[in-house]
Protein backbone atom coordinates (compact mmCIF):
# COMPACT_ATOMS: atom_id res chain seq x y z
CA UNK A 1 0.00 0.00 0.00
CA UNK A 2 2.83 2.39 0.90
CA UNK A 3 4.52 1.70 -2.44
CA UNK A 4 1.23 2.33 -4.26
CA UNK A 5 0.70 5.65 -2.46
CA UNK A 6 4.27 6.73 -3.20
CA UNK A 7 3.83 5.86 -6.89
CA UNK A 8 0.52 7.75 -7.01
CA UNK A 9 2.10 10.80 -5.39
CA UNK A 10 4.92 10.73 -7.94
CA UNK A 11 2.45 10.52 -10.83
CA UNK A 12 0.40 13.42 -9.45
CA UNK A 13 3.56 15.46 -9.02
CA UNK A 14 4.55 14.83 -12.64
CA UNK A 15 1.09 15.88 -13.83
CA UNK A 16 1.34 19.06 -11.75
CA UNK A 17 4.72 19.89 -13.27
CA UNK A 18 3.41 19.24 -16.77
CA UNK A 19 0.37 21.44 -16.13
CA UNK A 20 2.59 24.21 -14.78
CA UNK A 21 4.85 24.01 -17.85
CA UNK A 22 1.82 24.06 -20.12
CA UNK A 23 0.65 27.33 -18.51
CA UNK A 24 3.89 29.09 -19.48
CA UNK A 25 3.78 30.98 -22.75
CA UNK A 26 6.48 29.94 -25.23
CA UNK A 27 7.93 32.76 -27.34
CA UNK A 28 10.51 32.76 -30.16
CA UNK A 29 12.37 35.97 -30.92
CA UNK A 30 14.66 36.52 -33.89
CA UNK A 31 17.93 38.29 -33.23
CA UNK A 32 21.49 38.69 -34.50
CA UNK A 33 25.10 38.41 -33.43
CA UNK A 34 25.61 41.83 -31.81
CA UNK A 35 28.00 41.35 -28.90
CA UNK A 36 28.02 42.29 -26.08
CA UNK A 37 24.23 42.72 -26.30
CA UNK A 38 23.50 39.33 -27.85
CA UNK A 39 25.60 36.45 -29.15
CA UNK A 40 25.71 32.66 -29.15
CA UNK A 41 29.05 32.49 -27.31
CA UNK A 42 28.29 35.14 -24.67
CA UNK A 43 27.32 34.51 -21.05
CA UNK A 44 23.55 33.98 -21.07
CA UNK A 45 23.65 34.88 -24.80
CA UNK A 46 24.48 38.48 -23.87
CA UNK A 47 23.17 41.39 -21.84
CA UNK A 48 20.00 42.07 -23.87
CA UNK A 49 19.13 38.37 -24.02
CA UNK A 50 19.51 38.01 -20.26
CA UNK A 51 17.37 41.08 -19.58
CA UNK A 52 14.56 39.92 -21.84
CA UNK A 53 14.69 36.31 -20.65
CA UNK A 54 14.57 37.38 -17.00
CA UNK A 55 11.81 39.95 -17.53
CA UNK A 56 9.53 37.61 -19.42
CA UNK A 57 10.17 34.73 -17.02
CA UNK A 58 8.82 36.89 -14.18
CA UNK A 59 5.42 36.57 -15.87
CA UNK A 60 5.63 32.90 -16.95
CA UNK A 61 6.88 33.57 -20.47
CA UNK A 62 9.76 31.42 -21.76
CA UNK A 63 11.82 33.03 -24.52
CA UNK A 64 13.94 31.32 -27.15
CA UNK A 65 16.38 33.39 -29.21
CA UNK A 66 17.25 32.35 -32.76
CA UNK A 67 20.30 34.13 -34.21
CA UNK A 68 20.42 35.03 -37.91
CA UNK A 69 21.29 37.93 -40.23
CA UNK A 70 19.40 41.06 -39.17
CA UNK A 71 17.60 41.54 -42.50
CA UNK A 72 16.22 37.98 -42.25
CA UNK A 73 15.24 38.50 -38.61
CA UNK A 74 13.25 41.60 -39.53
CA UNK A 75 11.55 39.89 -42.45
CA UNK A 76 10.47 36.79 -40.47
CA UNK A 77 9.20 38.82 -37.52
CA UNK A 78 7.46 41.29 -39.81
CA UNK A 79 5.42 38.40 -41.28
CA UNK A 80 4.69 36.86 -37.88
CA UNK A 81 6.93 33.80 -38.28
CA UNK A 82 8.61 35.02 -35.08
CA UNK A 83 6.93 36.88 -32.25
CA UNK A 84 9.42 39.71 -32.67
CA UNK A 85 13.00 40.88 -33.01
CA UNK A 86 15.44 42.27 -30.50
CA UNK A 87 17.25 44.42 -29.57
CA UNK A 88 15.85 47.39 -31.47
CA UNK A 89 15.72 51.16 -31.10
CA UNK A 90 12.22 52.61 -31.09
CA UNK A 91 11.54 54.51 -34.30
CA UNK A 92 8.65 55.69 -36.42
CA UNK A 93 10.01 53.84 -39.44
CA UNK A 94 9.16 50.44 -37.96
CA UNK A 95 6.05 51.29 -35.90
CA UNK A 96 3.63 50.24 -38.66
CA UNK A 97 5.06 46.72 -38.55
CA UNK A 98 6.10 46.32 -34.91
CA UNK A 99 4.77 47.20 -31.47
CA UNK A 100 7.63 48.24 -29.22
CA UNK A 101 8.11 46.89 -25.72
CA UNK A 102 8.93 48.90 -22.63
CA UNK A 103 12.52 50.06 -22.72
CA UNK A 104 15.70 49.01 -20.99
CA UNK A 105 19.12 50.72 -21.02
CA UNK A 106 21.41 50.46 -24.01
CA UNK A 107 24.73 52.19 -24.66
CA UNK A 108 26.04 55.43 -26.16
CA UNK A 109 26.03 55.62 -29.95
CA UNK A 110 27.95 57.92 -32.21
CA UNK A 111 30.60 58.20 -34.87
CA UNK A 112 33.94 56.42 -34.55
CA UNK A 113 37.04 57.80 -36.22
CA UNK A 114 40.74 57.04 -36.47
CA UNK A 115 42.36 58.72 -33.45
CA UNK A 116 45.04 60.66 -35.45
CA UNK A 117 42.41 62.17 -37.80
CA UNK A 118 41.47 65.78 -37.00
CA UNK A 119 37.72 65.34 -37.35
CA UNK A 120 35.42 67.22 -34.99
CA UNK A 121 31.91 68.63 -34.90
CA UNK A 122 31.68 72.38 -35.46
CA UNK A 123 28.55 72.41 -33.29
CA UNK A 124 27.73 70.43 -30.14
CA UNK A 125 25.41 67.61 -31.33
CA UNK A 126 23.58 67.78 -28.01
CA UNK A 127 22.53 71.33 -28.90
CA UNK A 128 21.89 70.98 -32.64
CA UNK A 129 22.47 67.53 -34.13
CA UNK A 130 21.51 68.54 -37.66
CA UNK A 131 24.05 71.38 -37.68
CA UNK A 132 26.69 69.10 -36.15
CA UNK A 133 26.16 66.48 -38.86
CA UNK A 134 26.24 69.10 -41.61
CA UNK A 135 29.65 70.18 -40.33
CA UNK A 136 31.07 66.72 -41.11
CA UNK A 137 29.12 66.03 -44.30
CA UNK A 138 32.32 65.91 -46.39
CA UNK A 139 33.32 62.60 -44.78
CA UNK A 140 32.34 59.05 -45.81
CA UNK A 141 30.34 57.36 -43.06
CA UNK A 142 29.98 53.59 -42.70
CA UNK A 143 26.60 52.25 -41.59
CA UNK A 144 25.16 48.74 -41.31
CA UNK A 145 22.53 47.70 -43.83
CA UNK A 146 18.97 47.63 -42.37
CA UNK A 147 20.03 49.13 -39.02
CA UNK A 148 18.08 51.98 -37.47
CA UNK A 149 20.65 54.45 -36.13
CA UNK A 150 19.29 57.83 -35.04
CA UNK A 151 16.28 59.64 -36.50
CA UNK A 152 18.12 62.85 -37.42
CA UNK A 153 21.11 60.92 -38.73
CA UNK A 154 18.97 58.53 -40.80
CA UNK A 155 17.05 61.42 -42.40
CA UNK A 156 20.16 63.50 -43.16
CA UNK A 157 20.21 63.08 -46.96
CA UNK A 158 23.28 65.33 -47.20
CA UNK A 159 25.50 62.69 -45.55
CA UNK A 160 27.73 60.31 -47.54
CA UNK A 161 26.71 56.89 -46.22
CA UNK A 162 28.20 53.55 -47.24
CA UNK A 163 26.47 50.33 -46.23
CA UNK A 164 28.22 47.22 -44.90
CA UNK A 165 27.01 43.82 -43.72
CA UNK A 166 27.86 44.38 -40.05
CA UNK A 167 29.76 46.50 -37.52
CA UNK A 168 32.86 44.35 -37.79
CA UNK A 169 33.22 45.06 -41.51
CA UNK A 170 32.65 48.76 -40.92
CA UNK A 171 35.41 49.04 -38.32
CA UNK A 172 37.81 47.17 -40.58
CA UNK A 173 36.94 49.58 -43.40
CA UNK A 174 37.65 52.46 -41.04
CA UNK A 175 41.07 51.05 -40.11
CA UNK A 176 41.94 50.64 -43.80
CA UNK A 177 40.71 54.17 -44.67
CA UNK A 178 37.88 53.00 -46.88
CA UNK A 179 35.53 55.18 -44.81
CA UNK A 180 36.27 58.17 -42.57
CA UNK A 181 33.68 57.56 -39.85
CA UNK A 182 31.47 54.71 -38.63
CA UNK A 183 28.13 54.91 -36.83
CA UNK A 184 28.28 52.38 -33.99
CA UNK A 185 27.40 51.65 -30.38
CA UNK A 186 30.37 52.27 -28.06
CA UNK A 187 30.12 48.91 -26.25
CA UNK A 188 29.92 47.06 -29.57
CA UNK A 189 32.98 48.90 -30.87
CA UNK A 190 34.97 48.16 -27.72
CA UNK A 191 33.98 44.49 -27.77
CA UNK A 192 35.02 44.12 -31.41
CA UNK A 193 38.35 45.86 -30.81
CA UNK A 194 39.09 43.41 -28.01
CA UNK A 195 38.01 40.25 -29.84
CA UNK A 196 38.80 40.82 -33.53
CA UNK A 197 42.49 40.22 -34.22
CA UNK A 198 42.34 42.61 -37.18
CA UNK A 199 41.09 45.42 -34.94
CA UNK A 200 43.15 44.78 -31.82
CA UNK A 201 45.46 47.71 -31.19
CA UNK A 202 43.74 49.91 -33.77
CA UNK A 203 43.72 53.58 -32.76
CA UNK A 204 39.99 54.29 -32.91
CA UNK A 205 37.79 56.53 -30.78
CA UNK A 206 34.28 57.94 -30.69
CA UNK A 207 33.79 61.50 -31.90
CA UNK A 208 32.76 63.42 -28.78
CA UNK A 209 30.20 63.82 -27.47
CA UNK A 210 28.15 60.72 -28.34
CA UNK A 211 25.08 61.41 -30.45
CA UNK A 212 22.73 59.82 -27.89
CA UNK A 213 22.26 56.87 -25.54
CA UNK A 214 19.11 55.20 -26.90
CA UNK A 215 17.08 52.65 -24.97
CA UNK A 216 16.62 49.11 -26.26
CA UNK A 217 13.32 47.34 -26.96
CA UNK A 218 11.74 44.17 -28.21
CA UNK A 219 10.01 44.94 -31.50
CA UNK A 220 6.92 42.71 -31.30
CA UNK A 221 5.36 41.59 -34.56
CA UNK A 222 1.90 43.01 -35.29
CA UNK A 223 1.04 39.73 -37.04
CA UNK A 224 1.63 37.35 -34.13
CA UNK A 225 -0.97 36.32 -31.55
CA UNK A 226 1.86 35.13 -29.31
CA UNK A 227 3.42 38.59 -29.44
CA UNK A 228 0.13 40.24 -28.44
CA UNK A 229 -0.15 37.94 -25.42
CA UNK A 230 3.51 38.20 -24.37
CA UNK A 231 4.05 41.94 -24.73
CA UNK A 232 2.19 43.18 -21.59
CA UNK A 233 3.59 40.31 -19.53
CA UNK A 234 7.19 41.00 -20.49
CA UNK A 235 6.69 44.74 -20.00
CA UNK A 236 5.53 44.09 -16.43
CA UNK A 237 8.60 41.95 -15.85
CA UNK A 238 10.89 44.66 -17.26
CA UNK A 239 9.42 47.19 -14.83
CA UNK A 240 10.28 44.86 -11.95
CA UNK A 241 13.83 44.34 -13.17
CA UNK A 242 14.41 48.09 -13.39
CA UNK A 243 12.95 48.65 -9.94
CA UNK A 244 14.81 45.91 -8.08
CA UNK A 245 18.24 46.63 -9.59
CA UNK A 246 18.49 43.44 -11.66
CA UNK A 247 19.22 45.34 -14.88
CA UNK A 248 22.00 47.32 -13.20
CA UNK A 249 23.57 44.07 -12.04
CA UNK A 250 23.26 42.58 -15.54
CA UNK A 251 24.96 45.64 -17.05
CA UNK A 252 27.84 45.19 -14.63
CA UNK A 253 28.01 41.46 -15.32
CA UNK A 254 28.48 42.15 -19.03
CA UNK A 255 30.87 45.08 -18.60
CA UNK A 256 28.37 47.75 -19.66
CA UNK A 257 28.48 49.89 -16.53
CA UNK A 258 28.99 53.59 -17.22
CA UNK A 259 32.55 54.63 -18.00
CA UNK A 260 34.07 58.07 -18.45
Amino acid sequence: MRVLLTTLATILSLFACAASAAERLQVRLATLEWPPYVGAALKGQGYAAEVIRAACSRRNVDVQFDLMPWARALMLARHGDYAGVMPEYQNARREAEFAFSASFPGGPVGLYKRRPDKIAYAVDPAQDLDAALRSISQYRIGIVRDYVNNTTFDHADYLQREEAANDNVNLRKLVHRRVDLVFIDRWVAEYLQQHDAMLRGAELEMLQPPIEEPALHIAWSRHSATAAAARPLCDAGLAELLEDGTITRLRERHGLASKP
